[in-house]
């Protein structure tokens, strides 16, 4: 009898232990799916499904607007570069319309050194674009093009450094052509309608 008691009686102490250690253990974070470029990408690109991958990370550590799916990705073109493993929130996509363009347009982003100019820009804005060629010339690049995105970093602010800001326009296939090839060769401003 006596040795009945002393194992219920350790039984019991067990119990109690594990019940402690359980109930002062820390808790595990809530943790979300979000979704993250798989690899490193440019801005304008078109994501596709190997682009991203989904990973789950602590609630916590979830940026605001965070992708949670990746059908939210597939398809969108990105605002601005990113590297491996970074979040994708809906800041680093294009909106849907106006963002879009038609079946007769083409979307072409490109920077401009001022990020107080873009900041007077509205999404639907008609304006041209100007270059300077290496000896400061000015460059007529396209004329009335539609302000199709001004994509924004996450915490709501124009995307700046010393590339500038980023301005997407909707135009024709032959203005995009000239815009893109300029956006790479020459400083790019804009003029108000």
């Amino acid at each position: 009898m006596r040795w009945h008691r002393r194992g219920l009686g350790i039984a019991s102490a067990v119990v109690c232990l594990f019940a402690t250690l359980s109930a002062l253990a820390p808790q595990q974070p809530d943790s979300v799916t979000v979704v993250v470029a798989a690899h490193e990408l440019a801005s304008g690109d078109r994501i596709s499904a190997d682009d991203v991958r989904e990973i789950d990370i602590p609630g916590q550590f979830v940026p605001a607007s965070a992708l949670t799916s990746l059908d939210e990705a597939v398809g969108a073109t990105l605002t601005g570069a990113q590297t491996a493993g970074s979040v994708l929130t809906a800041a680093s996509l294009m909106g849907a319309r106006p963002g879009d363009a038609s079946a007769d347009e083409r979307l072409v982003p490109f920077r401009i050194t001022d990020a107080g100019v873009a900041a007077l820009l509205h999404v639907g804005d008609r304006i041209s674009v100007v270059g300077s060629t290496s000896d400061g010339g000015p460059v007529d690049l396209a004329t009335d093009v539609r302000v199709a995105a001004l994509p924004a970093s996450a915490d709501d602010d124009f995307t700046t450094g010393e590339s500038g800001a980023l301005v997407v326009v909707a135009t024709d296939p032959g203005t995009a052509a000239t815009l893109a090839a300029a956006a790479s060769q020459m400083r790019m401003s804009i003029v108000l309608r």
